[in-house]
C-alpha cells in the first residue's frame, strides 16, 4: 500500500473575520457527497502560555465538487446549536452525528444530527448523552452508534454507550465499561473475521502527575456484549508505543488505518514543567521554570507522522508510510470520493491548521 499526500484545499475565512486561523476539534464529516467542517476551536492570535484565550466557534462550512471538478466552499446561514469543539463525529446515511464535545463552559452532553437532505443544513436533536463528555470516540455498526470514553468533569472516563438510530426514542443504552479509562482514542467499526466489532485504539488517561499514553488495542464484540484484548500498538521487532489524539479509518474488509497522533514524550515533558512552575519555592525559581516551559512549547517538534495499518484478522500492526508536512491531531478523518480527508486539527500546541489534507491510496 502506498498513500500519496497533498493539500486538497484550505478552510475559507468566515464572514466578518479577517483571517482563518485554523480549527482544532471541528465537527466534520460527509453527507450527500458534501464535506462539512464546522465549529472547532482556536486562539485569539496569542499562544495559550502567552495569555491567549481559547475561542469556540459555531460556523458551518460546506465543500462541494462542481460538475467541472472545481472545489467550492459555502458558509451556511445555519449555525451549530452552540460554539463547540472536540465532539465525537460519525458520518452516517442520515447525516453527520456530533456527540458531546467541549464548550467555553467545559464538556457538554449535547448530541445532534447535521443533515443535508434538504437544500439547507438541518440540525436535528438526538437524545442527550447520559453524561457530559469531550474528546470521546464514536463509530457506527449497522444501525447503532457507539460512544466510547472521553473526558468528563473529573478526567478520562470508562463509559460506553449505544444509540439505535432506527429507534432513537429508547435513548442511550449503557454497555460494559471500557477496559480502561481513556480519552482521545481512535474508535472504528471493522470486521474481525467473525463479525463487525468496535475497535478502541490507544488514547490516554492521567492517574498521577503525568498522563499515560495507551498502547492497547481492544475490541467490543456485539454478539457477546464484551470487550476483548485485540493486540498492541507494536510493529514486529519494535517496542510497543502509546498513541493519542490521532485519526483513523476502516479500510477494506479487515484493516484500520491510523494517521499520526501524539506519542506522549513532549506532552509528558510539558506536564513536568507545569508541575515545576507550581512547585517553585521562589519567584526566581518560578521565572526560570516558566522560561523552560515556554521554550519547550515554542520548540515543540510536532506530532507523529507515521501511518499504520492494523489488520483485524491476524492482529498485526504494520507501518505503511508517513504523512507529509505538519501532521494534525484532534480532528476527524473521513472518506470523500474515495480519498482520505483530514480537515484542520492541531499541528503543535496552540497551533491550528486551516488545511484539508488529502490521502490517495495506491495498492501496490
Amino acid at each position: 500500500m502506498k498513500i500519496e499526500w497533498d493539500i486538497l484545499t484550505e478552510l475559507p475565512v468566515a464572514r466578518g473575520e479577517e483571517v482563518q486561523q485554523g480549527l482544532a476539534g471541528p465537527v466534520a464529516g460527509v453527507h450527500q457527497n458534501m464535506l462539512v467542517v464546522g465549529g472547532g476551536s482556536n486562539f485569539n492570535g496569542r499562544m495559550p502560555w502567552q495569555g491567549g484565550v481559547k475561542l469556540y466557534h459555531d460556523t458551518i462550512f460546506l465543500l462541494k465538487e462542481t460538475a467541472n471538478g472545481q472545489l467550492e466552499w459555502e458558509q451556511s446561514d445555519v449555525r451549530l446549536p452552540e460554539a463547540i469543539a472536540y465532539s465525537a463525529c460519525v458520518s452516517t446515511e442520515k447525516g453527520i452525528i456530533s456527540l458531546g464535545g467541549e464548550t467555553a463552559n467545559g464538556p457538554t452532553d449535547q448530541a445532534f444530527l447535521l443533515s443535508l437532505d434538504s437544500p439547507e443544513v438541518r440540525l436535528i436533536d438526538l437524545p442527550r448523552l447520559p453524561v457530559a463528555l469531550a474528546s470521546s470516540g464514536a463509530a457506527q455498526c449497522g444501525s447503532t452508534v457507539y460512544l466510547a470514553g472521553g473526558q468528563d468533569s473529573k478526567g478520562a472516563s470508562q463509559v460506553f454507550f449505544a444509540l439505535d438510530l432506527n429507534n432513537e426514542s429508547t435513548g442511550w443504552r449503557k454497555l460494559p465499561d471500557l477496559p480502561v479509562a481513556c480519552s482521545h482514542a481512535v474508535v472504528v467499526c471493522q470486521h474481525d473475521g467473525q463479525e463487525d466489532c468496535i475497535f478502541l485504539i490507544g488514547g490516554r488517561h492521567q492517574l498521577g502527575p503525568t498522563s499515560t499514553f495507551l498502547s492497547d488495542i481492544w475490541k467490543y464484540v456485539p454478539s457477546e456484549a464484551s470487550w476483548q484484548k485485540a493486540g498492541m500498538l507494536q510493529v514486529e521487532g519494535e517496542a510497543a508505543f502509546g498513541l493519542s489524539a490521532g485519526t483513523g479509518l476502516a479500510y477494506g474488509e479487515d484493516s484500520i488505518l491510523l494517521f499520526g497522533g501524539d506519542t506522549g514524550e513532549a506532552f509528558n515533558e510539558t506536564e513536568r514543567l507545569i508541575h515545576a512552575v507550581a512547585a517553585a519555592n521562589s519567584p526566581e525559581e518560578k521565572e526560570s521554570s516558566l522560561k523552560l516551559k515556554e521554550n519547550h512549547l515554542n520548540n515543540h517538534p510536532g506530532f507523529c507522522k507515521d501511518v499504520f495499518c492494523w489488520n483485524t484478522r491476524n492482529a498485526s500492526l504494520s507501518r505503511v508510510g508517513k504523512m507529509e508536512g505538519p501532521t494534525p491531531v484532534t480532528t476527524t478523518a473521513c472518506w470523500w470520493n474515495g480519498q482520505i480527508i483530514i480537515p484542520g486539527g492541531e499541528t503543535r500546541p496552540g497551533v491550528r491548521s486551516s488545511k484539508l489534507i488529502r490521502g490517495c491510496i495506491e495498492e501496490e
